[in-house]
């Protein structure tokens, strides 16, 4: 939880919309429900005030409200009162009773919305989710557990006419339906693992949770868990992170199936303290699916005298878990994305940056150097070209000093041009200007550098030469500027269908999160070298850790 959720002068608020069918007139079953789940979420939500507003076309609003001091109706309560009036005014001028997005008019810090099956064959109904009096980085936070508590809600909403449907099949149907069109809403993982453990325990009458698995050291990270988890209980849920893979948990990966644990095998499938401290007895164990490895777990579990679980129940969850598994990869695809796009933005303003300031440098370098000394040297050849024929001699140690001057600013145009663009990369090739750009390196900064060259000294396309020698630039700066290294090695290796460079130096090294491209964006160095690679249809791996140095590994293909 973000540290700023406890600032008492922070007061978030919560406020959902359930649109619905004009038809549905089961307020009077749910009123209880639904005000204490609303007085839940602030009780333990972090949310200080919470309210429900039930729309139906052509009917009064119907508003509830729950405050943390327990009182629905205190002085709390007002800005939500306020809220229901602001709602009923903007509801009262037909055009916008269209409106798809009522919460927009009271405008949330950040929302969400969430499918309603209410009746087969009526429209969707939707529920809005919103945000209030807090920041943007804490209502992120916060509406993945907004979501949860919504999506409970609607299912309680739902049950008070599901029950009344005597085909439970098509009951779960309806919920399978909704459950897929809510998953596929949300691109926020958090949002996604909230909202199918909420539905799988209503739809199940049931506790249940999900453990995402670390592939590091083969431990468990608890992500959510929904049901009679009391607080108490959340926090040793909390706390099984880092904690062994139970038994049961091995062998759902292993088969790659649902393994059920019932009360006469569950002492072999979970520890002996897991059984105690949350009072399990039947247990269904659920892999999570992606690209053929399991992620994670879905456990669902009910009480000794349920009875278990059917089969098309194991069935239905199981489905549920390969569902929630392509919406965690579709979410976490834009989530990639997103990074991906960012990061290029920055390196294009990057770019952008370092070409103004090369104009910059090259400007001063021109003015400064190469500009005065020609206008010295102009000055200096009027003085002897006025001269009288019989001074001539005395202009000899004149002309010799004009003529040094001369040399050196050819020397300084060189210079620039090289670092412009290497006249020896266009006239001799790769080869020849790696080993002219690692030589003048070492010189320069005395630090040395092993170069190891394999291959043909055949040319290459220019594109794939240009990005190979700028990427060593950009490795061997960042190994100047940052590395504190006292020795680098430097190969290339051209073979017959692919080059490969890598750099490696026994410097500093950095944190191997900066080596994973969505956290480049604080290594733009690192990040367009990356870029480069990938450009040319090539791949790039870093190598690093804290005091173990850094090895860059590029291959592109020919």
């Amino acid at each position: 939880m973000p540290d700023h959720l406890s600032d008492p002068k922070l007061k978030p608020e919560l406020i959902l919309i359930c649109r619905v069918n004009p038809s549905f007139n089961a307020v009077k079953e749910v009123r209880t429900s639904l005000q204490n789940i609303l007085q839940t979420s602030v009780d333990y939500l972090d949310f200080c005030q919470a309210s429900l507003m039930l729309v139906r076309d052509g009917k009064d609003l119907v508003c509830w409200h729950a405050s943390r001091d327990g009182e629905g109706k205190t002085s709390e309560a007002k800005p939500h009162e306020n809220r229901c009036s602001q709602l009923n005014d903007y509801l009262s001028i037909a055009e916008n009773r269209q409106n798809k997005k009522l919460l927009e008019s009271l405008s949330p810090v950040i929302s969400t919305t969430l499918p309603v099956l209410l009746k087969a064959g009526d429209p969707v109904g939707t529920m809005e989710i919103g945000i209030f009096n807090t920041d943007y980085p804490s209502g992120q936070y916060m509406l993945a557990k907004a979501v949860s508590l919504g999506r409970h809600m609607a299912d309680i909403i739902q049950e008070s006419l599901f029950r009344r449907q005597k085909d439970r099949h098509l009951r779960k149907l309806a919920v399978w339906l909704e459950l897929v069109n809510t998953i596929s809403s949300t691109l926020d993982i958090r949002q996604v693992l909230h909202i199918v453990t909420q539905l799988t325990a209503d739809l199940f009458s049931a506790r249940s949770c999900i453990y995402l698995l670390n592939e590091e050291d083969k431990t468990l990270i608890p992500a959510v868990a929904v049901g009679s988890y009391d607080p108490d209980l959340k926090k040793k849920f909390k706390a099984l992170k880092g904690a062994k893979l139970f038994p049961g948990i091995k062998q759902a990966i292993k088969t790659e199936q649902p393994v059920i644990v019932t009360p006469q095998n569950i002492t072999r499938q979970l520890p002996r303290e897991i059984i105690d401290d949350f009072a399990y007895s039947w247990v269904l164990l659920v892999p999570i699916l992606s690209k053929g490895k399991t992620i994670g777990i879905m456990q669902t579990d009910r009480l000794l005298e349920s009875g278990g679980f059917e089969s098309d129940e194991i069935e239905i969850i199981f489905a549920i878990a390969r569902a929630t598994a392509v919406a965690m990869e579709n979410a976490k695809l834009i989530e990639t994305l997103g990074q991906k796009e960012q990061l290029l933005h920055q390196l294009v303003n990057k770019l952008t940056t370092a070409q103004e300031d090369e104009r910059k440098r090259l400007a001063a370098d021109l003015h400064d150097g190469i500009i005065q000394s020609l206008i010295a040297i102009w000055y200096r050849l009027q003085r002897i070209a006025s001269s009288e024929a019989a001074e001539s001699q005395k202009w000899h140690s004149e002309i010799t000093d004009v003529t040094n001057v001369l040399s050196e600013q050819i020397q300084e145009v060189r210079r620039i041009l090289y670092d412009l663009r290497p006249i020896i990369l266009d006239n001799y090739g790769l080869i020849p200007a790696v080993e002219a750009h690692v030589y003048n390196i070492s010189e320069k900064n005395n630090l040395p550098i092993k170069l190891e060259v394999k291959g043909e000294k055949q040319r290459l396309a220019s594109n794939i030469e240009v990005t190979l020698f700028r990427i060593l630039q950009e490795a061997l700066t960042n190994v100047i500027k940052h590395a504190d290294a006292t020795k680098v090695k430097v190969r290339l290796d051209i073979e017959d269908v692919e080059v490969n460079l890598s750099i490696e130096d026994n410097g500093t090294g950095i944190n191997t999160v900066f080596t994973e491209t969505p956290q480049l964006q604080n290594r733009l160095g690192l990040a367009s070298i990356q870029e480069r690679a990938l450009m040319l249809g090539g791949v790039c791996n870093i190598h690093s850790g804290p005091g173990k140095g850094t090895k860059i590994n590029v291959s592109i293909p020919i």
